[in-house]
């Protein structure tokens, strides 16, 4: 609300000089510009509030008796190259006056034509610089000015975009001449989203794609631009976390450039299994982000399928980077094999990354199949230890033929502490008859006790345990036997 007292004040004629110097630093606008028409009001604060009010400066009473004393001051100049009120004739000849305020002035003066604003542009530099020694800032005020000027034209705005700084691309950004492919070109870049964002003419599909930013700021510009699509709010909706988003909007998010954006469709309940695949894939920004393959396998959604290329994903990462940094997906790959829902594919696909602790996971998992437990029996890694014959051991998939090879390659096997894995064979219910029969005299006890327990063991033999000078093998044999009667 308006503060009455305070603005009568600021336009009061008899309000003394120290007060309107006060009341030019007020917090409301509209005190601020009465004081730019008190013809009171020092020249010094005049020049301060006549960026702000220009049109106010030149309609103060005052100005034209300054005006009459001293037209060629650096005050009087400045105020009409800023005003709105000045004729083309009289901005043409400021145009050309060597002071680089003044030009700026020019250059941003909404009246000021667009012939002198090009003229401007191809002189270059002012010629106030010393053009050998020229920099940047030289004139980059006074390009920026041309950018922002609305009379200024597409075909200028696309040379000042050419080489024009930072400064100049954030004013071209938001001019709302600038060309649809500046404009898409700037999308791309971050810096000026929220300028774009601000640009009346912004089209839908460039507020769709600013709809997707992490920053608020912008996402609330996009909701609140008079070109925003139904799109552009799903977007929005989607990242605020809000529900109702389209699978078609997820599909199409799910290729955005933004790996949050990506992570975001991983972790959505209703992204589905096409989409989760082609995210369990996602490698763009690995080995620095990983995520978001690692959110698609963990999506309730995922299938197996979606479980498959994750583990492709793994190896190829794990074959990419450093031996210092493998153990990031040597612990992801240990993890996968332990789920429940995996298959022979997924295991098959993470056997290629060679690496002891998950060979000996595959070795355990009762997902593996008969075969390739097989095959992993004859798996010649330089890693292969009595553990991982003990884990194929104790893995119930494992074949009576496996078991068999199994048997032969311990007893070969230069490597100690053997016992485990026999007795693994020993307890195995796929053991062959013959086998079974070897190892019920074996000279370790715990062996022939694991005999006595296997459910297949036959009961001749149970007998002949049942009198084991061990009473732990005897035991268990009197207590199967009495099981089997």
């Amino acid at each position: 609300m308006l503060d009455d007292n305070d603005f009568a004040l600021a336009s009061a004629v008899e309000t003394s000089v120290v007060v309107l110097e006060e009341l030019s630093l007020h917090p409301q606008p509209e005190v601020r510009e009465a004081v730019a028409k008190n013809p009171n009001t020092p020249t010094e604060v005049l020049l301060k509030l006549g960026k702000e009010f220009p049109d106010a400066i030149t309609a103060n009473p005052i100005f034209n008796l300054l005006l009459l004393e001293n037209p060629e001051s650096h005050f009087v100049r400045l105020s009409l190259a800023r005003s709105t009120t000045t004729s083309e004739s009289a901005i043409a000849q400021l145009s050309k006056i060597e002071d680089k305020e003044i030009l700026c002035a020019v250059a941003g003066n909404p009246k000021t034509p667009l012939h002198i604003l090009e003229r401007l542009v191809v002189e270059g530099p002012p010629l106030f610089c010393d053009h050998e020694n020229a920099d940047e800032s030289d004139f980059d005020g006074l390009f920026t000015a041309i950018a922002q000027n609305l009379n200024t034209s597409e075909s200028l705005l696309l040379q000042l975009a050419e080489d024009g700084s930072w400064n100049i691309k954030i004013a071209i950004a938001e001019n709302p001449k600038t060309p649809l492919s500046l404009l898409n070109t700037f999308a791309d870049w971050r810096g000026l989203h929220k300028t774009i964002a601000r640009n009346p003419q912004a089209p839908s599909a460039i507020l769709e794609k600013l709809a997707g930013e992490n920053e608020k700021e912008i996402r609330d510009l996009v909701k609140n631009h008079p070109n925003v699509s139904e799109t552009a709010i799903a977007i929005i909706n989607f990242i605020e976390g809000k529900p109702g988003t389209s699978i078609d909007l997820l599909e199409r998010l799910a290729s955005d450039r933004r790996v949050y954006i990506r992570r975001l469709v991983a972790s959505h309940p209703s992204t589905p299994a096409k989409v989760l695949e082609k995210l369990a894939q996602d490698d763009e920004y690995a080995p620095f982000d990983q995520y978001v393959a690692f959110k698609a396998v963990n999506n309730p959604n995922a299938t197996s399928t979606v479980l498959e290329f994750f583990a492709e994903f793994l190896v190829k990462q794990h074959q990419r980077v450093s031996s210092s940094n493998q153990i990031f997906y040597k612990q992801s790959a240990l993890e996968l094999v332990r789920r429940s829902d995996i298959t022979p594919k997924v295991l098959e696909n993470l056997l290629q990354m060679n690496e002891s602790e998950v060979v000996r996971a595959i070795a355990s998992s009762l997902k593996t199949p008969p075969t390739m437990l097989l095959a992993l029996i004859d798996y010649q890694a330089k890693f292969v230890s009595t553990d991982f014959f003990r884990n194929l051991a104790k893995n119930p998939n494992t074949p009576s033929d496996g078991l068999e090879k199994l048997y032969l390659k311990i007893n070969q096997t230069q490597h100690a502490n053997t016992i485990d894995a026999l007795g693994a064979i020993a307890a195995h219910p796929n053991t062959p008859v013959y086998l079974v029969e070897q190892l019920a005299v074996h000279a370790d006890y715990s062996i022939r006790a694991n005999v006595a327990t296997n459910i297949n063991t036959p009961i001749s033999i149970l007998e002949r345990l049942s009198n084991d000078s061990q009473g732990r093998v005897s035991r268990f044999a009197k207590q199967a036997l009495k099981e089997r009667a």
